[in-house]
């Protein structure tokens, strides 16, 4: 029976082994990737191995998944950090971030007891328990296939797009994602997102109950 040495000969090369720096603020960005897409809500699934972002844009009866983007939990965590950290300077610098608008409530309706005319004694149209809260049906949580059922995830976007860095940037109006991987030999961006800056703290909440739920 013969037995295996890898024992190196004198004459073979060493293996090459060395420390690879990165620099996030000189990674390339691909033309198809910087003009980067616009959303306006994200969904977040966390899983052991990963957290994977789906950015979403709803706009009237269009809704679909503009950007998938896949994250080591590690690189989530300091996601939020950075988040937590960006928020702060926005808010030094240009004040409070704006909330959400919401939209007007619509102007009251006639009711029917102004519209109908007077019933007669003893008869009774209406349904039990109508206009009381503690009998209407409890509201329940959409069901995620229900959620994606309605979105357009495009094959070609199935597995997202991978990154193990992130450089967040902000003006007055919007913060700007770029998802990266920091790989040998050179930096890049993956995924470019830009979300309006009223999305971003909602957007930071979703984030740290995904990577610090509850415990029972």
């Amino acid at each position: 029976m013969s037995e295996f040495d890898d024992t190196p000969e004198p004459d073979d090369p060493l293996p090459l082994q060395g420390q690879v720096r990165h620099s996030s603020r000189s990674a390339r960005v691909p033309e198809e990737i910087g003009s980067g897409i616009f959303s306006n809500g994200v969904m977040i699934l966390s899983g052991a191995y990963e957290c994977v972002l789906d950015f979403v844009l709803r706009m009237g009866e269009l809704q679909r998944i503009v950007a998938r983007v896949i994250l080591p939990p590690p690189v989530a965590q300091q996601l939020e950090r950075a988040l937590r950290d960006n928020l702060k300077g926005y808010e030094a610098r240009f004040g409070a971030v704006p909330r959400m608008p919401r939209p007007v409530p619509a102007a009251p309706e006639p009711s029917a007891e102004e519209e109908s005319p007077p019933r007669e004694p003893g008869i009774d149209s209406g349904i039990a328990g109508a206009g009381h809260p503690e009998n209407a049906p409890a509201s329940r949580a959409p069901d995620i296939d229900d959620i994606y059922h309605d979105l357009k995830l495009p094959d070609s976007m199935l597995s997202g797009k991978y990154a193990n860095a992130v450089l967040i940037r902000h003006s007055g109006t919007e913060f700007c994602f770029d998802f990266m991987t920091n790989v040998y030999p050179r930096s890049a961006v993956s995924a470019r997102v830009f979300l309006a800056a009223p999305q971003v703290p909602p957007l930071l909440d979703s984030l740290s109950r995904s990577l610090n739920p509850p415990r029972a």
